[in-house]
């Protein structure tokens, strides 16, 4: 699965949803007054935003479609290059390390593969990713910005 920008924009849930994004896609581009004084060789550029609805990534875009035990987590994910302007922020990929470092115990344990999580294991990856990897009955400090999101979809 390549999640794309149309996923993003039109608010996709797929039921393997997983780690969370909110982050803008934010792309960036060449800056036009460097480009006047540098055609074809800019080196500055400039970041363009829009706004999105925080969504969860699915868990197919974390292993590869070629190589049966391979995890990915980070910016190396399958996406395309726009929806890559979202989920490549280090709160979002640590999150990924979190779903990916679960599935693999579920692969593990079950002997199978990244995909074979998905098709046979994946109410066993979703119970741990309800569960999650945090400490227990310590208060939630992290108020931290959405990325200028439009907020929760309902």
């Amino acid at each position: 699965m390549v999640l794309t920008e149309q996923d993003i924009t039109d608010f996709v849930i797929y039921p393997d949803a997983s780690a969370p994004t909110s982050w803008t896609i934010d792309l960036h581009y060449p800056d036009p007054k460097n480009t006047e004084h540098f055609p074809d060789a800019e080196f500055k550029s400039i970041a363009v935003h829009k706004t999105i609805h925080p969504y969860p990534i699915p868990y197919r875009c974390f292993y590869s479609r070629n190589i049966d035990n391979l995890f990915m987590a980070g910016r190396n994910i399958s996406v395309t290059h726009v929806a890559l302007g979202t989920v490549r922020v280090m709160r979002t990929t640590g999150m990924m390390g979190e779903v990916v470092g679960m599935a693999a115990s579920v692969a593990a344990k079950n002997k199978t593969t990244p995909r074979g999580v998905y098709q046979e294991h994946l109410d066993e990856l979703q119970r741990l990713m309800t569960k999650g990897a945090s400490k227990y009955n310590i208060e939630n400090l992290q108020n931290y910005n959405l990325g200028g999101t439009l907020g929760s979809k309902k």
